[in-house]
């Protein structure tokens, strides 16, 4: 029996990895023209902001993709470009020239910015055109990279509208003050020589850091753009704000969101966390946001097609004005894709799915270690990551010390946690089948396939998570509770 259940469940999971490879591999096939055209009621229920753009990640993007944001009230399209400032704008461009991504974008009316870093690509000391080091005076430096832009903007990307400047994930950080400064004020005197236009993100990687940035920001002029996460460092379903939000000036920050899913396993579960994006995109709004920038991939993977996509209508409606709430967002996007019969239906069977992975994904108030790997072994440090809430706010320290010693009642409330969300995983399950009448045979089994992953997820990552706090309650704990500890830990 216990076999024949096994077996059950491994054909049941091999089902589900063929389902998403085929996505996967549907997503790099599609051809344009798969998207029909359909207009959004951009302003109806607000003005609409200022900058509503999607990011794609490495340079790399789905024509399909784009339209539907178009379709949707988005207005730019941002790519990202990471490692090599120099090899990877030159890669972009060689794309571009075959694809025109830049000329398609331009035909719908869409701006065009790409990511830079610096510093970075500078000569070696045993080269002859070496710079110098990075130093706020060191005049040969600052000229080598005028010229650097100057031939970037001039031959290689031209056509674009705009640069995108991150002063970390290069080979020389730019996040002490003075020296952002002067990386700033070069790159936007290029950009204002070309037509362009220049945006700095805030994005850091520690405290210390962001100290050093946000006092260049200040001192920027005041018709700067910014861009910040809302997040405080990297992507997270649970904590606080990013401390910058509001305080760059008012109208000039764009804030960024992710539905693509980089630290939420991208789009192998279903993740409709559009709750949580709305009170995300209040709190930006409530701060004077201009902006919204949304990552909509990564890698080989999209929103395009799958159940998240309803994340990126939510965001484009509300940014567009085309939508004020919630409830509009699943009327519309879950009738554009299954029928106006199925909505109350998809609505029931995938609103939960954002607190579903965002429980899986995390202990607690914590992200379960680094999310884009596969969870840790309970002798690991689960919490000691860049983004983790505890470093940037320090109304998390006594939840941390909880975690990190494995206090027996904050263990209790993640098993509860983790009861609750395995429930809502079965509830979704049992939701769609009451809607399958309504959905088209192979909706109903990508779906169920999705809400099959969630469940297939949390049915391990659940004890894994338990593991580590039994673990730390055994090692830490009271005398009397370690022996019960430790036989939850085993049978974790």
């Amino acid at each position: 029996m216990v076999r024949r259940a096994v077996r059950k469940r491994w054909l049941v999971l091999t089902a589900v990895v063929v389902l998403l490879a085929g996505a996967a591999f549907w997503f790099h096939q599609s051809p344009a023209g798969l998207i029909p055209h359909f207009s959004t009621p951009v302003g109806k229920y607000r003005t609409p902001m200022a900058y509503r753009i999607i990011s794609f990640h490495r340079g790399r993007a789905d024509k399909n993709l784009i339209l539907l944001a178009h379709n949707l009230g988005f207005n730019g399209v941002e790519f990202q470009i990471e490692g090599s400032n120099v090899a990877g704008l030159m890669d972009f461009a060689e794309r571009d020239a075959e694809q025109h991504l830049v000329d398609y974008c331009h035909s719908l009316g869409m701006t065009v910015t790409l990511w830079v870093h610096e510093l970075s690509d500078l000569p070696g000391q045993w080269l002859p055109d070496y710079p110098g080091p990075v130093a706020e005076n060191n005049e040969k430096l600052w000229a080598y990279l005028s010229g650097r832009y100057e031939w970037l903007l001039t031959n290689i990307v031209p056509n674009i509208d705009g640069l995108v400047l991150t002063v970390v994930e290069t080979d020389v950080k730019a996040t002490s003050a003075p020296i952002m400064k002067r990386v700033v004020s070069l790159i936007r005197k290029k950009c204002e020589e070309h037509g362009k236009t220049l945006t700095v993100r805030t994005f850091v990687w520690t405290p210390e850091e962001f100290e050093g940035v946000m006092s260049a920001v200040r001192s920027l002029p005041p018709d700067t753009v910014v861009m910040s996460k809302i997040v405080p460092q990297d992507w997270q379903m649970r904590g606080g704000y990013a401390a910058e939000l509001g305080a760059v000036g008012p109208e000039r920050q764009i804030v960024e969101f992710d539905v693509g899913g980089e630290y939420f396993l991208r789009n192998k579960v279903a993740n409709c966390m559009v709750d949580l994006l709305k009170k995300q995109f209040d709190y930006a709004v409530s701060k004077n946001a201009a902006g919204i920038c949304v990552r909509v991939d990564r890698d080989d993977s999209s929103v395009l097609f799958t159940p998240n996509e309803v994340n990126l209508w939510a965001l484009g409606m509300w940014a567009s004005g085309a939508a004020n709430d919630e409830s509009q967002v699943w009327d519309a996007w879950a009738s554009y894709r299954y029928g106006s019969a199925a909505v109350p239906g998809i609505r029931k069977a995938l609103a939960p799915t954002g607190d579903v992975v965002a429980e899986m994904l995390s202990i607690g108030p914590f992200t379960f270690g680094d999310t884009r790997l596969f969870p840790p072994q309970p002798n690991d440090d689960p919490f000691s990551q860049n983004w983790q809430n505890w470093k940037w706010d320090k109304s998390y320290a006594k939840a941390h010390s909880d975690a990190e010693l494995g206090d027996p009642a904050f263990v209790e409330s993640v098993a509860r946690q983790k009861e609750e969300a395995e429930r809502t995983a079965a509830q979704c399950l049992t939701n769609l089948d009451a809607v399958k009448s309504a959905l088209a045979p192979i909706e109903y089994d990508i779906l169920q396939a999705k809400l099959l992953g969630n469940q297939a997820q949390l049915s391990f990552r659940a004890p894994m998570a338990m593991a580590i706090l039994h673990y730390r309650e055994y090692k830490f704990g009271p005398g009397g509770n370690r022996e019960a500890a430790r036989k939850a830990y085993l049978a974790d």
